[in-house]
């Protein structure tokens, strides 16, 4: 019976790899009978021949072939294509591996899509970088250009035997690298229909310790020019003039002769340039169309042009300011934007062919904040490589699922073309309900650009975000300001419909626990949570600012002690607190700071302003009094029912619970 798949494995000096790549094959899934392995010792003098003699006489699949060292893969892959059975044939290198499954995969898709061409997806080992633009999905009757198959010409696919033989395909002996080419772009131009596999992994390929995988080896500009001229001919002999042939041409002008031109072209003499520009006109200049241009890089077409028109001082020019690590900066002239040059390189290379596309652009949220119905938004853009600035900025708030748009009233706006940055501000106000967007408008001209804002943020900006729930609003005036999950980008939610059931925390008073450090009583509209968080945000230049997490003790259903971080060596700082309720982010104002027992405490507390602490003296204690509040939850269940229930359970609390009960006995005195 004639095998369904023939692997092929050119060897050379692999003694640390075959046994992988060979046992890989032997470890398939597929029904062992319908595969055969080929391997051919190219000359091989460390060892790795007698490897493969041993795995040979184990594995009756396995034919080794051994020849005098030919200098290239091709070599070592063209005497087993002659000896191949298979309907299919699949080119594996020595130093990588198919993962279990590979092959029956491949073999049964070929068969049930008559593909000629099957791409299993590829993946690395180690740091070594695998091809990946066309295996972003599985296409099972893909196109060369769209779905990007011609990006990758190596040759580690399923391949039906019968193209192979009908063109007479070899690979070129001449080459080291570069050698597949040719033979892929063949093998594409001519297969019916062409499957793509990005299911799983099905070719690993790694790093040799040593370095010298082929294709990593450094090359030179000659070798990148016999690389272009060849893949060249060989669209030119299976395709005609249009588009198709244009858009494939990229491959050999757009890559190879790119390289060719790179810092590798400054460093050869004159004569050596004269003759290999001489060489590329007559082989490829009339493949060099206006479409090939177009479809170019600017560096390439700029050096290709040169070429072609045998300025070879401004091509060499050129090409050493490019790897001379240069900034590729472009700037807005006359509604587009440009590449800039050096002024002595502008001569070279019209203005019209180097207009670009809009820079790189990005913005950073520096601050939000919410004020009762108004939300203020600050940030910054940068622009990279770009000489001078926008010509106008702007804020805006997109409606979620709708087409509502709000632009930002803007307060201030500093568009400093010399500066890094530009910055802005701006206010939203009556918003209506729904889910919000917050994009900055980069503008030039007529052309605008939103940048999604909140993913990069300013560290003062908590991640939870800011509401006005402090307020106590009613759900249709709550404004959550949040960050959204995955990207972080900042939204606005206005009117509670995406945190409808957002809970609320206010704080209750002060009294000190049992080790005498300050506790804040917290009471909460809903249960609390395990993932709800309270902080504390210092204000003090010396050792104690930042943020705090708050440590809680479960005082009752609804009632919580928080930890305060407060101490007597901290006097002159000031606290502001913050709850995270419900995922949803909100000041929690503090009063009764006249009340705190600061002769028990050792230290006193002031109120601030925004509702904070003040850590003073103990004859400092209780400026700026405000009465103590009444314990209840306003509008969750009625006050009564819920007091009879609280007030029993804080007095039975040791030493908080009368602590409490006698700040509020003695307000009573007082008031009365």
């Amino acid at each position: 019976m004639l095998p369904k798949v023939s692997v092929i494995i050119p060897v050379f000096n692999s003694v640390g790899y075959v046994r992988e790549a060979i046992e890989s094959v032997r470890e398939q899934t597929i029904d062992p009978g319908s595969v055969e392995i080929i391997a051919v010792d190219d000359g091989s003098t460390d060892g790795s021949g007698a490897v493969l003699a041993e795995l040979a006489a184990e594995d009756p699949r396995l034919t080794v072939i051994t020849q005098e060292n030919s200098g290239s893969p091709g070599g070592g892959r063209n005497p087993a294509i002659g000896r191949a059975r298979g309907e299919f044939v699949f080119f594996l290198d020595s130093d990588d591996m198919l993962s279990p499954d590979a092959l029956r995969r491949m073999v049964e898709v070929a068969t049930t899509e008559d593909s000629d061409v099957v791409l299993g997806k590829l993946a690395s080992t180690d740091k070594r970088r695998a091809p990946a633009s066309m295996f972003s999905r599985t296409v099972l009757d893909a196109d060369l250009v769209r779905d990007k198959v011609f990006n990758t010409l190596g040759p580690t696919k399923l391949i039906r035997r019968e193209i192979i033989e009908r063109l007479e395909l070899r690979f070129p002996e001449d080459q080291t690298v570069g050698e597949d080419q040719p033979f892929m772009a063949a093998v594409y131009l001519n297969a019916r229909k062409i499957s793509v596999l990005s299911d799983m992994d099905y070719y690993l390929i790694r790093c040799r310790e040593d370095g010298s995988n082929q294709t990593l080896t450094s090359r030179t500009s000659e070798s990148h020019i016999m690389t272009a001229q060849r893949l060249a001919s060989t669209i030119e002999e299976y395709t005609t003039p249009g588009e198709l042939r244009d858009a494939l041409m990229k491959r050999p002008f757009g890559w190879s002769m790119r390289r060719a031109l790179d810092g590798r072209w400054p460093k050869l003499d004159r004569s050596e340039q004269q003759r290999l520009a001489d060489e590329v006109r007559s082989r490829m200049g009339h493949l060099y169309t206006e479409g090939v241009r177009k479809a170019l890089t600017i560096d390439t077409r700029a050096m290709l042009d040169l070429l072609m028109a045998n300025d070879l001082e401004g091509l060499e020019a050129y090409a050493a300011h490019l790897a001379s690590d240069a900034p590729r900066r472009t700037a807005w002239r006359e509604g587009s934007f440009v590449r800039q040059l050096p002024s002595e390189l502008e001569h070279l290379v019209p203005v019209g062919d180097r207009t670009v596309g809009p820079p790189k652009m990005a913005c950073r949220l520096e601050d939000v904040r919410v004020d009762g119905q108004d939300v203020t938004v600050a940030a910054t853009v940068r622009i990279a490589d770009f000489d001078g600035g926008p010509e106008r900025l702007g804020l805006r708030a997109r409606l979620r699922d709708g087409d509502a748009v709000e632009d930002l009233t803007i307060t201030s706006v500093d568009l400093e073309p010399r500066a890094r940055s530009s910055a802005i501000t701006g206010v939203l106000s009556s918003l209506g309900r729904g889910i919000w967007d917050l994009f900055v408008v980069v503008g030039f001209g007529d052309l605008e650009r939103e940048l999604r804002l909140g993913a990069e943020r300013s560290r003062t900006i908590a991640p939870e975000g800011v509401s006005n729930l402090a307020l106590d609003p009613l759900p249709r005036d709550r404004v959550i300001a949040y960050f959204t999950q995955g990207a972080g980008n900042l939204s606005i939610d206005r009117g509670a419909v995406l945190h409808r059931k957002a809970a609320r925390a206010r704080a209750l008073g002060l009294t000190v626990d049992e080790n005498g450090r300050a506790l804040l009583l917290v009471e909460t509209s809903a249960e609390p949570r395990v993932e709800d968080e309270y902080f504390a945000h210092l204000d003090d230049p010396e050792q104690h600012a930042g943020r705090h997490l708050l440590p809680t003790v479960r005082l009752g259903d609804r009632l919580l002690g928080l930890r305060l971080p407060l101490t007597a060596g901290m006097e002159g700082v000031t606290a502001t607190f913050t709850s995270v309720v419900g995922g949803v982010s909100s000041p929690l104002p503090v009063s009764g700071a006249a009340h705190w027992p600061a002769r028990a405490a050792g230290f006193g507390l002031a109120g601030a302003g925004d509702g904070g602490l003040q850590v003073v003296t103990s004859a400092q204690s209780g400026r700026g009094r405000a009465a103590l509040p009444g314990v209840g939850v306003g509008k969750v269940g009625t006050r009564g029912r819920f007091a009879r229930r609280l007030i029993p359970a804080v007095k039975r609390l040791p030493f908080v619970g009368p602590a409490l009960t006698r700040a509020v006995r003695a307000t009573r005195e007082r008031r009365s």
